[in-house]
């Protein structure tokens, strides 16, 4: 550009020079120098200006995001709308898009079998991220993520506004391999998590998120990562205690053309003052995600140890409650296995088949007291067919069957759903 004003000026210098019948080669060469000034004072302008867009011309627009100074700011999310439609709704009042897995067994066990309607919005999100370029050396990237979809007992009522206030789910930020903040558990890999319309709320996937401070490093074949996490064994509003240690969680993940694979490792300290015990237990996952035909896929998860909270969105305490009253610390070791399979029916129809299950390995002291619920062990199947009209709008339909097995019995309570949803992305 700045040669091409530079060339453009030639004529002018030359007009200016017509007139003299014999130009000497001096006055060529002051000439060349002038120009040469005039093009470094060109390359220079040039270069320090902003560059303009039509809506702030101090705004760069670069990628996905606004670029303001060093710092590029993205926005994100969507908006999902539900029709939930389930066998005695899902045991729980003003709580359509957020039945737990205990939720629906309360439902299953009601003795009714009437199907209730509910619609939602809650689930809809909001993100904003930004990388920031330099930061002592490195690249500082930040994300914060919010919903609406709170605890069955939130202020909010379906008689007349349907008002809920916003959720934090994610804010963490990521410096030269650290995470600081709070995000999806280490213990985890969510490469591995079946697409469902409910989302997480199968019977056995690990599906948690939490304040932590982890690092992440290249290991052979894909990376390791270790973080401390926030430590907790209570339920609901009801904690047994604080306790006095993290949570170690550990994941080495594999990542090639063959697939995800991953392994993971979770220690934790259960105590409670109260019963003046403490118990040190620990948990492991395997999962998998594997191409199959074309854009298929096989996603796999296995789960065992005193993985309480984490199974399951807390189907099971941390510890034996029962015990527990009795002045011990017991923790109560489940396992859980899922495993999914999707297919593309077109590049614009899919589908996906879950089955999942979880169940107490251990001898419950004080049965059913133990446990949250009356079941100790849990089972669901999802199958569904969903429609990417565009990349930003995915329409979907889904069944889901839940059963849930009595302690200290052959017999089980029966749950069912249909979800259609609409997902409409930004």
């Amino acid at each position: 550009m700045t040669r091409a004003l530079a060339l453009a000026g030639l004529p002018i210098f030359a007009l200016g020079s017509a007139g003299v019948s014999a130009q000497s080669n001096s006055e060529l060469e002051q000439l060349r120098e002038r120009i040469q000034i005039l093009e470094k004072k060109l390359e220079g302008a040039v270069s320090t200006a902003p560059e303009l867009s039509e809506d702030n011309p101090y705004i760069l627009r670069e990628g996905d995001g606004l670029k303001i100074g060093d710092t590029t700011i993205s926005f994100g999310g969507f908006i999902k709308a539900d029709m939930i439609y389930g066998s005695d709704g899902n045991g729980t009042l003003n709580g359509y898009s957020i039945g737990l897995p205990r939720t629906f067994a309360s439902a299953a066990a009601s003795g009714t079998s009437d199907w209730k309607a509910g619609f939602s919005a809650r689930e809809s999100r909001i993100s904003i991220g930004t990388e920031t370029d330099d930061v002592a050396g490195h690249k500082l990237r930040t994300y914060v993520e919010m919903d609406f979809n709170q605890a069955r007992t939130a202020d909010g009522n379906e008689v007349v506004s349907n008002s809920y206030s916003p959720r934090l789910r994610q804010a963490y930020g990521n410096w030269n391999g650290w995470d600081f903040g709070q995000t999806y558990t280490t213990f985890t890999d969510l490469a591995a998590m079946p697409e469902i319309l409910d989302q997480g709320k199968q019977a056995a996937f690990i599906y948690s998120a939490q304040p932590m401070l982890r690092y992440t490093m290249a290991a052979p074949g894909g990376k390791l990562m270790v973080a401390l996490e926030n430590p907790e064994d209570g339920f609901g509003t009801t904690s047994y205690d604080d306790q006095s240690y993290p949570d170690l969680t550990a994941r080495y993940q594999i990542r090639g053309k063959f697939g995800f694979y991953s392994i993971a490792g979770l220690l934790r300290n259960l105590e409670d003052d109260g019963a003046e015990d403490t118990k040190l237990a620990g948990a492991v996952s395997l999962s998998a995600r594997i191409p199959t035909i074309g854009r298929d896929d096989i996603r796999m998860q296995y789960s065992y140890g005193a993985l309480g909270r984490y199974m399951g969105l807390f189907t099971y305490p941390d510890v034996d409650l029962g015990a527990q009253a009795a002045g011990k610390v017991e923790p109560l070791n489940v396992y859980g296995a899922t495993a999914a399979y999707r297919h593309f029916w077109s590049p614009a129809w899919r589908s996906t088949v879950t089955v999942s299950h979880t169940e107490i390995v251990d001898d419950l002291e004080f049965s059913p007291a133990g446990t949250l619920s009356y079941f100790d062990s849990s089972s669901s199947v999802h199958a569904n067919i969903l429609w990417s009209a565009h990349k930003n709008l995915i329409l979907g339909l889904e069944y889901a069957y839940w059963d849930f097995g009595e302690i200290a019995s052959s017999s089980s309570q029966q749950y069912e759903q249909v979800m259609a949803s609409a997902k409409m992305s930004f």
